[in-house]
């Protein structure tokens, strides 16, 4: 029996939403296809009718999280009008997305997993730091707004990750802030 366009449709996001949370949970080499298809609620023998392969499907999911994740920056530096910057800060380097890594931003999730990944996922990961460049430094006036980006970014990230590493509550909410704290600070205008 046949799938209707809409029924596979479903199917396909439905393995590209496992898909996603898997790779952010458990990283890129340790997710397997009946794996995600298991956490999709579908059977194995399915999955080739959606991908050629599991490289394609990590590819898809990795696209559709980091345009996922693109949006929910903006949707956060959005909330606060003119203190875009503040609000960015606020809604990354929070208790929140710290303890939410399955749902949170997807680079801080797998970064240590794409300097051994094929060069197909390191050129997805490349061309995603390039936009999440462009969208902080368009939050940054002045002549150094893709410089100060870069760095706002990557200290972001590795806050986040020292965050979620250490085992006392007090000391990752302490290193939330003062990364909150000194980033807005770096990235204000001059």
């Amino acid at each position: 029996m046949g799938h209707s366009k809409a029924q596979k449709e479903a199917n396909h996001n439905r393995i590209i939403e496992a898909a996603m949370d898997l790779l952010r949970h458990k990283g890129l080499d340790h997710m397997g296809v009946a794996e995600v298809m298991r956490a999709a609620g579908l059977t194995h023998g399915g999955f080739y009718s959606h991908f050629d392969s599991r490289e394609a499907m990590v590819a898809e999911a990795l696209c559709t999280a980091f345009a996922r994740d693109e949006r929910r920056l903006d949707k956060a530096a959005a909330q606060r009008g003119g203190e875009k910057r503040r609000a960015m800060l606020e809604a990354y380097l929070s208790p929140g997305h710290r303890d939410n890594p399955v749902k949170g931003c997807t680079v801080a999730a797998l970064t240590g997993d794409f300097t051994r990944a094929d060069p197909a996922l390191r050129h997805i990961f490349t061309e995603q730091v390039r936009r999440y460049r462009d969208q902080v430094a368009a939050m940054v006036p002045g002549a150094a707004a893709e410089g100060q980006a870069l760095f706002a970014f990557s200290a972001m990230i590795g806050a986040l990750l020292m965050a979620r590493a250490v085992d006392d509550e007090a000391l990752s909410d302490e290193i939330l802030a003062a990364a909150r704290r000194h980033l807005a600070a770096a990235i204000e205008p001059e």
